[in-house]
């Protein structure tokens, strides 16, 4: 049985190291090869070599066929490995070198153009899988790594080349040296190629093409002379960029180290028509359609790819991808538990579970049938915004001489671990971070009694329900000390507006008072405290100051539009607004509090109504916050 000798992703970086110092060597070898020696010079060339024996007239074919016969002319330095292939094979391959060159490829502006040589399997999994730029001759114990033409890192030893002996070997060309096999090299496809290989994966293996960018590699590539002052190429090496590449993993990568839970075609149909509804944008966001298209085939690629040098002991008990976040705004994005155990879409657990993977040369291909990659693990999931985070917040205005001033003050205090009060503890390490407060500010000697704050929530996918839950801590949290006589309660209303399709025509019924940067034809909407909610009734959310709470402001809310931003520039589309209710009473008898400390909000999104109606969020559940802060 044929066996590979695979190169070690560590193994692969000397290799570069190796291809650049035959680079940097380029003018010795060429030097070497193009007449130093006159058996070299006067010998045949690498061409000719092949046309006189009959043995190689198959594979004398398949070159013709495909143009290499200006390949294996050109004054190029190279090392042939001829393989004698039968007539099938060659017409096999030259069948696939016509078939591909017929094929239509969509670019990314919706334009078609045929496949490229440099796209042709027929060349790249063939021809150039047989050939390496510059002279690799081999004596008694030799053994070597060698980059092929198309990237591809094969050892080379004193009596074969990837496991197939040689017939023949060190044969001298007046433009390098020659070996000659008995069969041709397998093809071992790494990640990015296996896509295009299995009939399963052509969606996904279409979607990537539309991506596929191609700039010369002109150390690689094989020149044939100079023309009025510029270099012509007999055969022009490229190097592949792509911004999938560069956003979810670099799997075309040699020496990378990659595994892809890659979608069937069945699932990237059905997922990526069912996620459009996720990002529904308003209508006069430029190139609407065309961006809840990316994102809705983003979001079924989302979460698929690990890159297995990250992955710690064998990833047994969980593995997370390479959009994996460490941070607290994420209840573990991008994090799956016991991979390789039995598949459970419930707990998503065994993501692996019962599929095999096609070995590659840099990683591993499973297909996927089911879908087992949640969205509410990668786009979809739940989300913390932190009060101190000042892109998203904003403060009302207040109209003085003229002027927008704002109408409160904000603070940023952090918080203790723990404090012991009155022989109770305390504990806010399940928040870290810190709270911010806010607190109303005085205009020339007139004080504005409430405070009030807005919050947009970024990321929000449309056709989902929302919960939405405010977290809020007492005055004694703050490290920088606490007075006991501010430790009240106070009483707040929620009100909530949504960026909408149509946009405002009457700014009229913009209240100056409100965040003038927020487009919406909509006043602010106040919201009553939601079922089963024990903090307060009717409009009226009550936080009595003592402890962190939580306090579920909004339940079920489902939003209209997309405020999802992974590509270009997009608004978010759904706003809280908090302010503080107290009469001035309140305040002169110290019974209430008109300042709020708020932590975070937290925003988990849920398929259905009744999910949502049928969810609340504990204090417990915030400790799953602290395991990815860390």
């Amino acid at each position: 049985m044929k066996q590979f000798k695979y190169i070690l992703p560590a193994l692969g970086c000397v290799c570069c190291v190796f291809a650049t110092a035959l680079t940097s060597c380029a003018d010795e070898w060429d030097d070497h090869y193009q007449g130093s020696l006159d058996t070299s010079a006067n010998a045949p060339t690498l061409y000719e070599q092949v046309k006189a024996d009959p043995e190689l007239a198959n594979f004398l074919r398949v070159v013709d066929h495909v143009g290499y016969n200006a390949v294996l002319s050109s004054p190029q330095t190279l090392t042939l490995w001829a393989p004698a292939i039968t007539a099938a094979q060659a017409d096999s391959i030259n069948k696939l070198y016509d078939e591909q060159r017929q094929l239509l490829v969509t670019l990314p502006d919706g334009s078609k153009r045929n496949t490229k040589d440099k796209d042709n399997t027929a060349v790249t999994q063939f021809m150039q899988n047989h050939i390496a730029l510059f002279g690799h001759s081999v004596n008694t114990n030799y053994e070597d790594s060698i980059r092929m033409m198309n990237g591809k890192y094969m050892v080379l030893t004193s009596n074969d080349l990837g496991g197939v002996p040689f017939v023949k070997k060190n044969i001298v060309a007046s433009n390098g040296i020659m070996y000659k096999l008995g069969q041709k090299e397998p093809f071992f496809p790494n990640v990015r190629e296996g896509l295009s290989l299995d009939p399963a994966l052509k969606s996904v293996a279409e979607f990537y093409r539309k991506f596929d960018l191609y700039d010369l590699d002109e150390t690689s590539s094989v020149q044939m002379g100079v023309v009025d002052g510029e270099i012509v190429y007999a055969d022009s090496v490229t190097i592949l960029s792509n911004r999938l590449h560069n956003t979810l993993g670099y799997i075309q990568r040699e020496d990378s180290s990659y595994l892809f839970l890659a979608p069937s075609t069945e699932v990237w149909k059905r997922d990526s028509t069912k996620y459009h509804e996720y990002f529904n944008y308003i209508s006069t966001m430029e190139n609407r359609d065309s961006v809840a298209g990316l994102n809705a085939s983003m979001g079924v690629l989302r979460g698929r790819l690990f890159n297995l040098n990250m992955q710690h002991d064998e990833y047994v008990d969980s593995i997370f991808n390479t959009l994996y976040v460490r941070h607290a705004d994420y209840y573990g994005l991008n994090v799956f538990y016991n991979p390789k155990g039995a598949w459970n879409p419930e707990t998503n657990e065994g993501i692996l579970g019962g599929l095999k993977p096609q070995q590659c040369s840099n990683g591993l291909l499973y297909v996927d049938n089911e879908g087992r990659i949640d969205p509410k693990l990668t786009f979809m999931q739940n989300r913390c915004l932190l009060g101190s985070n000042m892109r998203y917040r904003t403060t009302p205005q207040l109209m003085v001489n003229a002027e927008r001033q704002p109408q409160v003050a904000i603070t940023t205090h952090y918080l203790l671990d723990s404090i012991r009060i009155d022989g109770q503890l305390h504990d806010f390490s399940i928040l870290k971070d810190n709270y911010i407060e806010v607190a109303p500010i005085t205009y020339q000697n007139v004080t504005n009694r409430n405070s009030s704050i807005y919050f947009t929530l970024p990321n929000t996918v449309s056709g989902v329900y929302y919960n939405v839950y405010v977290v809020m801590v007492p005055a004694f949290a703050a490290q920088d000390g606490y007075i006991e006589d501010r430790v009240r309660p106070t009483r707040f209303h929620v009100y909530y507006n949504e960026r909408l399709m149509t946009p405002r025509t009457n700014t009229s019924q913009t209240n100056p008072n409100e965040d003038p940067e927020f487009e919406s034809p909509d006043r602010d909407r106040a919201l009553t405290v939601p079922e089963g909610e024990t903090h307060g009734s009717g409009t009226n959310f009550d936080y009595n100051g003592d402890q962190v709470d939580i306090i579920c402001i909004d339940k079920a809310r489902k939003a209209t539009v997309s405020g999802f931003n992974a590509f270009g520039s997009v608004s978010a589309t759904q706003r809280y607004r908090l302010t503080t209710d107290i009469r001035a009473s309140q305040i002169n008898n110290n019974t209430h509090t008109n300042i709020m400390r708020i932590n975070r909000l937290i925003y988990i999104p849920f398929e259905t109504e009744e999910e949502a109606k049928n969810f609340d969020l504990q204090l417990s559940d915030l400790s799953n916050l602290k395991e990815y802060k860390q």
